[in-house]
């Protein structure tokens, strides 16, 4: 289930999808945020050049006693430098989130996810709700109506994405946290290309 909006958009849809380059490599990425700690985040590229999938190792979110602060609300904002066949524009399509939650009734998790290119105005914001009472994995899948292109015509796009949870009263115990299956996280961003 989608909360928010689309906030602004660089440009507007293409007429005419294409197929994925041959080629696309994350030659660079850094994190940042509460909820990725240095050496806790790995990205992966799917075979096909449709995906960027974000895994996280040590993003938990939790309130209730003995928690502060800095536990209700984690944030991870990764920078992937990506090189793919000149001539492409990339966006971004669905987005969908994995992980685990626990979460008591009268109580809400959210999480929002902005995805953005460097050097292009406007951005895509998704968020979703894991309202209380839930226990067990979740995935959760946002489409946008409308998305962000990367600048047309070259061979590479710095994408930015901003992941963030919360947890609302602090007062209960409740957790947003890593699959205790897959024990991590995960942030699934699927790809669309055009030609230029």
């Amino acid at each position: 289930m989608r909360l928010a909006t689309i906030l602004s958009v660089a440009a507007a849809l293409p007429s005419a999808l294409a197929a994925a380059p041959k080629n696309l490599k994350v030659v660079g990425a850094s994190v940042l945020g509460s909820g990725c700690p240095y050496g806790s985040a790995d990205v992966w590229t799917d075979s096909s050049n449709t995906a960027l999938e974000i895994r996280l190792k040590e993003y938990v979110v939790r309130t209730g006693p003995n928690t502060r602060a800095e536990d209700w609300r984690k944030n991870c904002k990764i920078t992937l430098n990506l090189e793919y066949d000149a001539g492409f524009s990339l966006s971004t399509s669905t987005t969908n989130l994995h992980g685990y939650a626990l979460i008591p009734a009268g109580v809400t998790g959210q999480c929002a996810t902005t995805v953005d290119f460097t050097g292009v105005s406007g951005q895509a914001s998704y968020g979703v709700s894991l309202k209380g009472a839930r226990s067990g994995a979740f995935s959760l899948n946002a489409n946008p109506d409308i998305v962000a292109w990367s600048p047309c015509g070259g061979s590479t796009a710095i994408l930015n994405v901003n992941t963030q949870c919360w947890i609302s009263p602090t007062d209960k115990q409740a957790i947003i946290a890593v699959d205790r299956i897959s024990s991590r996280l995960t942030v699934r961003v699927d790809l669309k290309w055009k030609q230029c």
